[in-house]
């Protein structure tokens, strides 16, 4: 059973906290020499040779944290997350990024997150995994988080572990059989939830 009000809330990075600029399409054609139907995350690790993997993973690296250095928040994000802590629900950051290229974003824009899964030490979205990390991190029961992401590997990653899920509708996802809710801005998220 679903708790009335959420007492925490699981954000993606890319997308729904900051304007995403990575090109995996570029980052694809660099690592591997053309672009792949495959997610880039998931074509690394068929890579047998470690070296070629810790290669492949350093230009991922590259990518994400230029990414970061020239990143803009998402309208509506701060003010939400001012919302958030007024109400005194928990924060997490659930990424398929690495811990450096968020790191990068807290400190650049003075955000305070209580609990960050990155992608190291743990499979990542689709896994529900790194979702139910950061429920055990915030020390909540997944019936009381929410999880907005902006993709289906979110939104996938989200109903795997029980939370609630919060689809902010994007050129590249527009709607998701997996989310229990749907907005079209971070600002409707504000006036739904508070």
């Amino acid at each position: 059973m679903r708790s009335s009000f959420p007492k925490g809330i699981i954000f993606d990075l890319d997308g729904v906290i900051i304007k995403s600029s990575l090109d995996f399409g570029l980052i694809a054609k660099e690592i591997f020499g053309s672009s792949s139907k495959k997610p880039v995350l998931e074509k690394i690790e068929e890579l047998s040779s470690p070296a070629e993997k810790k290669k492949a993973f350093k230009i991922l690296e590259k990518h994400e944290k230029r990414a970061a250095l020239q990143a803009q928040l998402n309208p509506g994000i701060k003010q939400l997350l001012g919302l958030v802590r007024q109400r005194g629900m928990k924060t997490a950051i659930v990424t398929r990024n690495s811990q450096n290229s968020v790191g990068i974003i807290l400190e650049k824009f003075r955000l305070q997150i209580e609990c960050v899964v990155t992608r190291e030490g743990i499979p990542p979205k689709p896994s529900k995994e790194p979702v139910l990390r950061a429920c055990e991190c915030m020390k909540l029961s997944p019936y009381e988080v929410v999880f907005l992401g902006d993709y289906e590997f979110d939104m996938l990653a989200g109903k795997r572990a029980g939370v609630g899920t919060i689809l902010l509708r994007s050129g590249k996802q527009s709607t998701s059989e997996n989310a229990d809710l749907e907005i079209d801005s971070i600002a409707e998220l504000a006036r739904t939830l508070f």
